[in-house]
């Protein structure tokens, strides 16, 4: 009888634990279903982090539509060059001479060629430069395309200068591009766009490649290296400029223009006057009327041409003759002229057509230093 008592008594227990468990295992599970709303602040970080990352694609957005844009950009240029080099070839353009006997140049051009050429006698006769002359066939706002047709109609409507360190001379009042092209050996010759149409490429061709092949028909010279000028902006109050809207734009226009015309015609000289005028711009020190310039259009009679003729010399002079600019001790104009060059300002105006010369088509940020 004690024995059943027993055995009931531990059936009892038995069951008392299961019930137990099965209330544990019911309070355990009760943290499950509330797990939901416990992730509610992980859910509230995760819609603030895509917010945040909305915002940084919406910038990342802008910067790869510029950066599209000016691939596209890029890629039209290329096309246009491509299509341009089918019609006027591809030319293999003669290194500059190095340390000849005598460097004779040519530059067929205008008005914008004599402010480039003018302060040269300057600085040549500064550093005892006797064997350089440059020669400028000059008719005022003359184009390409009308270089091209006074070629071909032989008209006596250019006057001839020369520039060396003796000075300016007039050598002829009416002679003819034909004549001049074939008068001397010419070791460089270079050539220029009217001002107004240098930032539109179209008024290039086909009048360029044209005129080089009238060149190469006439030259003396065993062998002649091309090289181009490229032209300033005018002052930002120039009633022409409204062709470009901006004179920064008309820069940038020209530069576009300028490397069309390399990529094209092969000539790889650039004289970038347009370029050192835009770095003297930039410069506190360097700013007198105008913006250098003496009318909105030509440059300023003393700084500007002296910037421009160190460019010319930098571009052209002194990879010839091992020369260098910073030797060049120049004082050009009176104490009264506006714009005078003198030992407060050279080095500025060299330093401006030295980092032209640098990178053709950019404005340095060194050019105050």
């Amino acid at each position: 009888m004690k024995r059943l008592i027993w055995i009931g008594m531990l059936m009892l227990l038995c069951l008392q634990g299961m019930a137990q468990t099965t209330n544990k295992t019911a309070v355990v599970k009760k943290p499950t279903t509330t797990k939901p709303a416990a992730k509610k602040p992980v859910a509230t970080k995760t819609t603030t982090t895509k917010t945040t990352t909305t915002q940084t694609a919406g910038n990342s957005k802008t910067d790869k539509t510029a950066f599209n844009e000016k691939t596209a950009a890029d890629n039209q240029a290329q096309k246009e060059i491509a299509a341009i080099q089918q019609s006027t070839g591809y030319l293999y353009n003669a290194p500059l001479p190095y340390m000849p006997q005598k460097l004779d140049v040519l530059f067929i051009g205008n008005s914008f060629s004599i402010d480039t050429s003018v302060a040269l006698p300057s600085i040549l006769s500064s550093l005892g430069i006797n064997n350089v002359n440059v020669y400028v066939l000059y008719k005022g706002g003359c184009s390409m395309k009308q270089h091209y047709e006074y070629y071909k109609s032989g008209e006596k409507v250019y006057e001839l200068y020369r520039y060396n360190s003796q000075g300016e001379q007039q050598l002829e009042k009416a002679t003819s591009i034909g004549e001049v092209m074939s008068r001397f050996p010419y070791d460089v010759v270079v050539w220029q766009q009217y001002s107004l149409e240098s930032g539109d490429y179209t008024t290039y061709e086909p009048y360029l490649s044209k005129l080089i092949q009238a060149y190469n028909i006439t030259k003396l010279a065993a062998r002649t290296t091309f090289a181009f000028n490229e032209t300033w902006a005018y002052a930002s109050n120039n009633k022409n400029l409204s062709k470009y809207k901006t004179q920064k734009n008309m820069w940038k226009s020209i530069c576009t223009s300028v490397r069309k015309m390399r990529a094209a015609s092969g000539i790889d000289i650039i004289i970038p006057c347009g370029t050192a005028v835009q770095n003297a711009r930039e410069v506190e020190t360097l700013k007198i009327d105008n913006e250098l310039t003496r009318d909105g259009t030509h440059i300023n009679l003393y700084a500007g041409r002296y910037l421009l003729a160190c460019t010319f010399f930098e571009s052209i002079i002194a990879p010839c003759l091992n020369r260098n600019l910073r030797d060049d001790t120049t004082i050009y104009g009176k104490e009264s002229d506006i714009g005078q060059v003198n030992n407060t300002n050279r080095k500025l105006l060299q330093n401006c057509a030295r980092l032209a010369v640098a990178n053709n088509y950019d404005i340095s940020e060194f050019a105050g230093q």
